[in-house]
């Protein structure tokens, strides 16, 4: 029984909230309700969420109060994140940005976002997100968050100042990628081992140099053929790729890649089919050259790295060959090495599935509020909620040995026996039971694994049908 799983079959977004301080007990009240009615219909609008018009209005009230702040309402969670990551004491730290864009229906735009297009309004969000490092990948929560915009896509003078305020321009965007890092290592800073991993976007000499420099542990896919040293002069270097082409491949690995539409495909990442594809690997420490770019004040002339080139044995025919070099701290000396790295970086398609939870199981992009400070503070929410249902998806693939009484009361267990009885075993797990609420949401098993909205849908039927059985239960009581 793996401990991730475990933990997270315990998990309660409620309990991860309770100990938020927003200055006021009936503040603090209130926002635990919106979480407990968020979680129940995740996808619906906020109307079609609370329960009357009152409910309603006081949502709206709570987030356009200027004494509650976005980052107040996510505090308890990243320190719930820690405290799950601590007890199992070795973790994987996500770090990406997603682009969180909503339609201009008229001619009244809300306040403060940025125009990203002719249609369209919004802001960047940048995540940290703690999974297992048992190859599990359990998400285990956000560490850190931060919203931010470019300034030249901002309409106006208030609309800077909002931002300016929140600390949402930068300089150099490349920065908030060592300000997430330092953030998660201050969170985790009891956590034995935490490795961060990166994507494209983050490769940068001088990230990269303050990786070295704080001696954190990283595994980044490279973006660039970088120069290499390969004397001691600085006029003497070669591409990092010829250096690798003198080392052999080593081993092979079978690995599943998930299919990618036309929509979500763009010039990095093309789309392609499902299929199991055979990667071979091999390795090399060199030394990277400063790039003319950086000036020596800001970085040493070389830093030394692990390189991991990773590429696909005769893909399908029309198929874009997977191909990967990886950057890491980690050593790279023996074949169970190298795929250690290769399985850290693949690991990081979590925080994607995260991203998507938040965008299409939560409907976020959806809300209508009519400034950046209302819709921040409804992100703040529909993050915990995001996460909840990452957990979710996590328990029905890999919760087959975890008994369902560790996840769910024994009404909702009762209901899923009654409905599906087809779906649960004499002694129903708990991977189980989230295959059960998944069909209730509409899933078929011929269709794979459950998405975002079948879960929402079915956890959602599965609390309607909870509460009836209440209300069903205190009747025969009064009778």
């Amino acid at each position: 029984m793996a401990d991730s799983s475990k933990i997270l079959a315990q998990l309660d977004p409620l309990a991860d909230i309770a100990t938020v301080d927003l200055g006021d007990k009936r503040r603090n009240a209130r926002y635990a309700q919106m979480i407990a009615a968020l979680m129940h219909q995740p996808d619906r609008s906020m109307p079609q969420v609370c329960d009357d018009e009152a409910a309603c209005e006081a949502y709206y009230r709570f987030n356009r109060n200027p004494k509650i702040k976005d980052e107040a309402l996510l505090l308890p969670h990243f320190e719930a994140t820690a405290k799950r990551s601590e007890r199992l004491r070795e973790v994987l730290c996500h770090h990406d940005t997603t682009k969180l864009s909503f339609p201009v229906h008229d001619d009244e735009l809300p306040e403060n976002l940025a125009r990203r297009s002719k249609n369209r309004q919004g802001f960047l969000w940048h995540a940290s997100l703690v999974t297992s490092a048992d190859g599990l990948r359990a998400g285990l929560g956000l560490v850190a968050t931060k919203a931010f915009v470019h300034e030249s896509e901002l309409p106006d003078a208030p609309s800077k100042a909002f931002w300016k305020a929140r600390q949402g321009l930068y300089e150099n965007e490349k920065w908030r990628w060592h300000d997430s890092v330092v953030a998660a290592e201050q969170r985790l800073s009891e956590v034995p081992k935490v490795t961060h991993v990166f994507d494209r976007e983050f490769d940068d000499f001088q990230m990269l140099f303050c990786m070295h420099v704080d001696a954190y542990e990283y595994v980044a896919r490279a973006c660039y053929d970088r120069k290499v040293c390969t004397g001691e002069r600085r006029k003497d270097f070669g591409r990092l790729t010829e250096a690798l082409s003198e080392r052999k491949w080593r081993g092979k690995r079978k690995v599943e890649l998930s299919p990618r539409s036309k929509a979500q495909a763009d010039a990095c990442h093309p789309a392609r089919r499902r299929r199991t594809a055979t990667l071979q690997a091999r390795s090399q420490t060199v030394e990277l050259r400063r790039p003319n770019s950086v000036p020596a004040a800001s970085a040493p002339d070389r830093i030394e790295v692990n390189v991991v080139e990773v590429t696909e044995k005769r893909p399908p025919k029309g198929e874009e060959p997977v191909y990967w070099l990886l950057l890491t701290s980690r050593p790279v000396d023996t074949l169970e090495q190298v795929w250690a790295v290769v399985d850290t970086y693949r690991a990081r398609w979590t925080i994607e599935e995260y991203f998507k939870a938040l965008k299409t199981g939560c409907g976020y992009e959806k809300l209508q509020h009519r400034s950046a400070k209302t819709l921040l503070c409804a992100l703040a929410q529909h993050a915990v909620v995001a996460h909840y249902l990452l957990v979710l998806r996590h328990l029905g693939r890999h919760a087959d040995k975890i008994p369902a009484e560790v996840a769910l009361t024994a009404a909702q267990i009762q209901i899923l026996v009654a409905l599906l009885p087809k779906y649960l075993s004499a002694q129903p797990t708990v991977g189980e039971a989230m295959l059960a609420v998944a069909r209730l949401g509409g899933h078929l098993r011929s269709n794979g694994p459950p998405g975002w909205q079948v879960l929402g849908r079915g956890w959602q039927r599965l609390q309607e049908y909870e509460r009836a059985f209440a209300l069903g239960l205190q009747a025969k009581t009064d009778l």
